[in-house]
């Protein structure tokens, strides 16, 4: 039977797959919250409160902000399994080898 794949160093790829995942998700926390940081939500709002006129409770920017912070926090939380399901295929990719199964 034919090989359908000549690279033989998959789990090489997939170990260095999940490092470069992990160095992007420290990278990108990075950057999302330095600039949610530096992202005065007041006076946004009362740019928008002048704009709109008085009398309304205007917290627009403050809402957005909130909202995107939680959504990247769940996002956080939840990218890192990615890199657990990788470093489970490799072990299991192991253990299939050592139970006598060829490799293609």
């Amino acid at each position: 039977m034919r090989k359908f794949l000549k690279n033989t160093l998959a789990d090489v790829g997939t170990i260095g797959a999940a490092v470069a995942i992990l160095v992007t998700i420290m990278v990108s926390i990075l950057i999302v919250y330095n600039i949610a940081a530096s992202i005065d939500a007041n006076d946004i709002d009362t740019s928008l409160q002048s704009a709109l006129g008085e009398g309304r409770d205007v917290i627009f920017a403050q809402n957005a902000t909130k909202d995107t912070l939680d959504q990247s926090a769940t996002f956080y939380t939840i990218a890192p399994l990615i890199v657990v399901v990788l470093v489970a295929v490799v072990i299991l990719g192991y253990v299939i080898q050592i139970g006598g199964s060829k490799r293609y």
